[in-house]
């Protein structure tokens, strides 16, 4: 990982494994908020990340799986929606940070 910015701070942002793309627009209460494609949502996806990065920020990429993300939801009181994901990726950027924080 690369090294964290004094204030420790991340960003997490959501992804995803195109073999899981079509399930989990088939599981988002939100699926007319997509890119049709995984390659298109993959493009705009990168172009995010890379312009994060340039800003001088660490990127977390948090990676939502169709098995598990209905049930995740339901214990941290989400909705399956974008609202929902931003919570995930941004627990899952804090968890990071925390661990590499152990780690140093």
């Amino acid at each position: 990982m690369e090294k964290l910015p004094a204030d420790g701070s991340a960003i997490g942002i959501v992804w995803y494994l195109e073999a899981d793309y079509d399930a989990l627009l088939k599981l988002f209460i939100d699926p007319s908020n997509f890119y049709r494609s995984f390659l298109q949502w993959q493009d705009a996806a990168e172009q995010g990340r890379k312009r994060y990065i340039r800003e001088g920020k660490i990127v977390v990429k948090a990676y939502i799986d169709p098995k598990t993300f209905a049930a995740w939801c339901d214990a941290n009181g989400c909705k399956l929606d974008a609202n929902g994901r931003t919570q995930f990726a941004n627990q899952e950027a804090y968890r990071v940070v925390m661990e590499a924080h152990k780690h140093s």
